[in-house]
Parts: structure tokens; sequence; C-alpha cells
């Protein structure tokens, strides 16, 4: 399943080496992962727990806002990437959401694909619902709680000349159990994605 805001502009080739793979991976190999770009904010983007959205703003000192979104719903065995068994979701449906985030230039700054379980709190299914705000910011206005747990991170294409860029994956987690598994591949002229 590919999204039309993250793919017009690629081959079929680079459309599945592009596509996210929700892989958990031991931390230490993650950790080792993201200690391999040379640029430090790069690895505070990629390592941190807060928010995205956040780090985006202090990163290019203006508004991040969505540029592009969509929002669908899908069979819950149906789940891309492999998500709905990290989620263990069963039966039922599950929440997809594919974004770009953009900076004050209109430049895209990331693109990111969210897969959510729909048996949340209200507030929750409402912010995942809702692709006019990034999805972090609009959780933590809403009051939902929830923590981070970093999957994987790396380098994949970004654009049509295949260019290495940066991104992670990981969990969300309301309580005890995870809702939404998050992938975020970032612009390479904003973030560094230069690796040893």
């Amino acid at each position: 399943m590919q999204s039309p805001i993250w793919t017009d502009e690629l081959s079929a080739e680079q459309r599945e080496e592009d596509s996210p793979r929700f892989v958990a991976r031991p931390l230490e190999e993650v950790t080792a992962r993201i200690r391999r770009f040379t640029h430090p904010a790069t690895r505070l983007l990629l390592s941190g727990d807060g928010l995205t959205t956040t780090l985006l703003r202090a990163w290019t000192g203006a508004d991040v806002t969505v540029l592009r979104a969509a929002q669908h719903r899908v069979p819950a065995a149906e789940t891309p990437w492999g998500a709905g068994k990290l989620l263990g979701t069963d039966g039922a449906e599950a929440i997809v959401r594919h974004s770009v985030l953009g900076g004050a230039d209109g430049a895209d700054l990331s693109r990111n694909a969210v897969v959510a379980r729909p048996d949340l709190c209200p507030a929750a299914r409402h912010c995942l619902e809702d692709t006019s705000a990034p999805l972090g910011p609009m959780l933590q206005a809403a009051g939902t709680a929830y923590r981070r747990s970093l999957l994987d991170a790396g380098r994949r294409p970004w654009g049509p000349c295949g260019q290495p860029a940066a991104y992670k994956a990981y969990l969300l987690w309301h309580g005890e159990r995870p809702f939404a598994a998050v992938f975020e591949l970032f612009n390479p002229a904003v973030v560094p994605a230069d690796a040893r």
C-alpha cells in the first residue's frame, strides 16, 4: 500500500525501496545505527523521545505545518508494513495516516506514516483522524498520555534521485498498550544524512 502524497515523484522500484517498514531492532543496534550519523543534531533528532515537530521547529526556526495528508482505514489483517503485528491488532480496522510536514518556505521537512489502532480514547482517535495539523502537538494538546519506544533508525532514499535521508520508526504507547507505529523520513536538504 503506497500513498500518492509520498510517491508521485518516484519510480516503481524506488517506491518499493522507499516504503516504510516497521522493524523492531535491538536497542543496541539502533543506537549504533544512530551513532553512524556525522551531524550531532541528526543524532539528537533520531534518538530523542520528544516531539519530532518541536525539534523540527527548533531546527528550522519556523513553524511546521502539514503540507499534504491523507488518512483512511484498512482491515487490521491488511495493515501495511507489518504494523498490525507490532500493535497486536486483531479484528476490526486500523487507521493509516500519511502526511508531509513542511516549513515556512513550503519545502518538505519530513514524510510520515502512522498505523494506529482505532480502539483508543475519543481524544486520541480524533487526533489521528484530523489531518489538519501535526500529530504530536495535537496529542499533547488533547492531554493524551503517551510515550515512545524507538524501533529503528537509519537511512532510506528521498525523492527521485534516491539521495540518502535519515529516518526513524517508533511505537507510541497509551498506558500499557501500543496504539500507533510511526515512521518519519527527513528531507536531507534540512536534516543532514551523512554517515560514517
